[in-house]
């Protein structure tokens, strides 16, 4: 059996990846945890075949991990495991060095799938959700963007106002108007409606 960790600060995706590794003999789930140094002494301590990795994590980005994994364990492969449905994510997960990537709107044949390609050496494996099909240069730059200002981009594009969004945050509106300033700045972007549609071609929105 394939030895295989999974690290998720989602309990709901780690009993899910759980259940659905539980319908094959072929991969055995060794750990599960919900942070990144969590997953470090993990991979010390087991050295796992496959690791299934979420890209944002509490405490740091899981893009982030991927040199320190391949130092701890070089062994384990990495697939890189999303709601970003953005081209941007794939490219810099392949170049650092993870075997596949699949976001969480994919069906559970679709994740076995990947694992299964990626303990054949098929190359680097993706499988993003068809949320759109267009190559829109827009969602390749999406990356560039912070963890708080992906939440501000998702809190604007579920029509929620700068106001709305300061008192959710806990912080001011003039904090909310910069950031959403620096997106707009980054993406190139002028309009609500233009962010709105970004998000949801990056799978930001539930």
């Amino acid at each position: 059996m394939i030895s295989i960790a999974v690290c998720d600060d989602h309990g709901i995706i780690r009993s899910g990846i759980q259940r659905i590794l539980e319908t094959t003999k072929d991969f055995h789930l060794v750990a599960s945890s919900s942070t990144g140094e969590h997953l470090l002494q993990i991979l010390r301590d087991l050295k796992p075949e496959l690791l299934v990795l979420d890209i944002r994590l509490t405490d740091c980005n899981g893009l982030d991990l991927l040199k320190q994994i391949s130092a701890i364990s070089p062994e384990t492969r990495v697939v890189m495991l999303s709601m970003y449905n953005a081209k941007g994510y794939v490219e810099k997960a392949k170049a650092r060095g993870a075997r596949g990537y699949i976001t969480k709107e994919c069906l559970d044949e679709e994740l076995l799938a990947v694992l299964y390609a990626v303990m054949k050496d098929e190359g680097f494996v993706s499988f993003r959700a068809d949320t759109t099909e267009s190559e829109n240069p827009l969602e390749a730059n999406i990356d560039s963007l912070s963890s708080r200002e992906l939440e501000v981009l998702k809190l604007i594009a579920s029509g929620l106002t700068n106001t709305e969004i300061a008192e959710g945050l806990t912080v001011s509106s003039r904090t909310v108007e910069s950031h959403r300033a620096s997106i707009q700045r980054k993406l190139l972007l002028r309009t609500r409606a233009e962010l709105a549609r970004v998000a949801r071609d990056a799978g930001l929105l539930d």
